[in-house]
């Protein structure tokens, strides 16, 4: 008996040790609070604690059409590849401060905000990514990412490089972002 109360005590002291701190509700999406279903005559419901949705919902796994997503590996192999070889750019999307908080190593910082098309900079950035006078031929590969799967930045980026006609085979989304690099024990560039 008291070995039966001793494990079930220690799996609710896990079960609560892995609750954020932050366990306020959240919506998982903006248009999906959360999700129920029935399964064996069991009602099963998610929902979400943490950051407020929206801004931070849970982003899809394809970030815009034609856009693939990557994981840690594929990021790994285009810092080697591309970013070493000056043929493309690993873009951190988030806001200067968080940029500069930490990042991944090797990332440069274009805020998703300075894509708009009211920006009277977009041409000049995007001359900087290699397009030349509306010719994407020369563009940069770029993959994107922010602070993780509930960020909007990275996606909102990408939509906004599409709408110029940059080439979407020369766009990746690494969905995962900063909180996933972390949570594998990657290292992370800035102050952090």
């Amino acid at each position: 008996m008291w070995k039966g109360l001793v494990w079930a005590l220690c799996f609710t002291m896990a079960t609560l040790a892995v609750r954020p701190a932050f366990a306020q509700t959240s919506q998982i999406t903006e248009d999906r609070p959360g999700f129920s279903l029935t399964l064996n005559g069991q009602t099963l419901r998610i929902d979400r604690s943490g950051p407020a949705c929206p801004p931070r919902c849970v982003q899809p796994m394809m970030a815009a059409p034609g856009v693939g997503t990557v994981g840690e590996l594929e990021v790994l192999e285009f810092l080697e590849i591309f970013v070493g070889g000056g043929q493309g750019l690993l873009v951190d999307a988030r806001l200067p401060a968080a940029y500069a908080a930490a990042t991944l190593p090797g990332a440069v910082n274009l805020p998703a905000q300075t894509l708009r098309a009211d920006n009277p900079y977009r041409d000049d950035l995007l001359t900087a990514l290699g397009v030349r006078n509306g010719d994407h031929a020369g563009a940069f590969d770029l993959v994107f990412f922010g602070t993780g799967a509930d960020d909007q930045d990275a996606p909102n980026a990408l939509r906004r490089l599409l709408e110029t006609g940059y080439p979407a085979t020369k766009l990746k989304y690494y969905r995962g972002g900063l909180d996933s690099w972390r949570a594998l024990g990657l290292t992370v560039a800035g102050k952090s």
